[in-house]
C-alpha cells in the first residue's frame, strides 16, 4: 500500500519540532521505508518525533525524521517497538 493522507495527525509541537501519529495496517517496516513519508514532505522537519500504530496488531512503533531535503527524499529511522511484553 502507499502513503494514506487520512492516517497522518499532528499530535502537537511547538518551536522545536512536531509530534505525528500515523495510524496504519501497513507493516511497519513498509512505513518507515525509504521515501514512505514523501507525500508529506512539506509537513514532516527533521527531528520530529512519528508514532506509527499498527491497527492490524495493535502495535507502536516510535520514530523520528533523519533527513528531508523538500524535494526527493524523507528518511525515517528504524523506529523502537513499544509494547508490554
Amino acid at each position: 500500500m502507499a502513503f494514506a493522507r487520512s492516517g497522518l495527525s499532528r499530535v502537537g509541537g511547538s518551536g522545536g519540532g512536531s509530534l505525528w501519529l500515523y495510524a496504519t495496517t501497513e507493516a511497519v517496516g513498509t512505513v518507515l521505508g525509504a521515501n514512505f513519508f514523501l507525500p508529506a514532505k512539506d509537513e514532516i522537519n527533521v527531528g520530529d518525533v512519528m508514532l506509527v500504530v499498527d491497527t492490524n496488531a495493535v502495535d507502536t512503533t516510535v520514530s523520528f525524521c533523519k533527513a528531508n531535503n523538500g524535494s526527493t527524499t524523507v528518511t525515517m529511522a528504524s523506529g523502537t517497538a513499544v509494547g508490554d511484553s
